[in-house]
């Protein structure tokens, strides 16, 4: 059973399993099955069947265990009681699973709680595939890039991480362009900047870091690349009102806790670790008194676009452009 949050490394794993199966007995004994688009008992059917031709049949079976329904009603629906009934007779048919099938269920995020994924799971080889995060993030960039024929430090790709986040599959596209561009060259920070549109929450991040260095400019052109990739200027307001919220519940825990760390800030805030790995970093360029202080000039930010003071509408943005740029100057001076 294939399941776990990182979609793109268990895609990978799949097409490694599809290239080595289908190189060595062909692709004739080699099946895809949707279980949310065929009958459950068509599905048995087709891991019961005898290879042909060979001796090994691979079966693929995306959807089984279900997904944790998200709708919310009192009585089970006849379509559900007969899903769950076909779901006893699959249950009760794992036991007959002949020899020559290697079945494979393909489930990124089961419902647990079923008695189907219990005995799968119970049965069968279950391999996890869960977010990369800080080191194995940046040694899998690596080497990702060097499959492609390129290269890149440690240091850098954990920079092009910070700015196109921990997304693999968007990592991917990435790396794709940077490779070409470079042809074989080092990946370098000038050529990750020259190409690369940070995510959302990476420019804010690095937008917050020129503030904290005082470089308006920088924090300005940060700004401005939100503009140009096409956010929307009020959620990039938000996001940089988020963050110096937590900058000022982070210096005010490390006031309290002086020999904290990360993984406690992260426990105590229930904040991912990479979020609280960076704001804890970033806290050594901001003393309690300036967070407070550029707090409360948002807020007079945040109340003038409330009481239309400030006026944003989806084809001019300018007033509010034009807030933040005064409030990056200000706080820089």
């Amino acid at each position: 059973m294939f399941t776990g949050e990182e979609t793109y490394l268990l895609h990978e794993q799949i097409n490694s399993w599809k290239k080595a199966f289908t190189e060595k007995h062909g692709d004739i004994n080699l099946a895809i099955l949707d279980a949310e688009d065929i009958p459950l008992y068509e599905i048995m059917a087709a891991v019961n069947a005898m290879p042909f031709l060979g001796d090994k049949r691979l079966i693929f079976i995306h959807g089984l265990p279900d997904k944790p329904k998200t709708r919310q009603t009192a009585e089970p629906t006849k379509k559900d009681e007969k899903r769950d009934e076909e779901l006893k007779k699959l249950e009760a048919d794992l036991d007959e699973i002949p020899e020559s099938s290697v079945v494979v269920f393909v489930q990124s995020n089961p419902d647990k709680r079923k008695s189907f994924y219990k005995k799968l799971s119970a049965k069968a080889e279950v391999k996890e595939f869960i977010p990369l995060t800080g080191q194995i993030l940046n040694e899998w960039i690596k080497k990702r890039i060097q499959v492609s024929g390129a290269s890149i430090d440690l240091s850098t790709a954990e920079y092009l991480a910070s700015l196109a986040g921990q997304d693999l599959w968007r990592l991917s596209q990435e790396i794709d362009k940077l490779t070409a561009y470079s042809s074989g060259e080092d990946i370098t920070r000038p050529i990750i900047d020259r190409l690369v549109v940070p995510t959302l929450e990476a420019n804010v991040f690095h937008l917050t870091d020129a503030l904290g260095i005082k470089d308006h400019r920088k924090a300005i052109q940060h700004l401005h690349r939100s503009l140009a990739a096409g956010e929307n200027l009020r959620q990039v307001f938000y996001m940089v009102v988020r963050q110096f919220r937590l900058l000022l519940q982070g210096s005010g825990y490390k006031i309290s806790n002086p020999n904290s760390n990360p993984t406690a800030f992260a426990a105590t805030l229930k904040l991912h670790p990479f979020v609280a790995r960076n704001t804890m970093a970033q806290l050594k360029n901001f003393s309690y008194q300036e967070l407070k202080d550029a707090y409360a000039r948002l807020l007079e930010i945040d109340v003038a676009l409330k009481t239309s003071r400030i006026r944003v509408t989806t084809d001019n943005q300018d007033e509010l452009a034009l807030a933040m740029e005064r409030f990056i100057i200000s706080f820089c001076s």
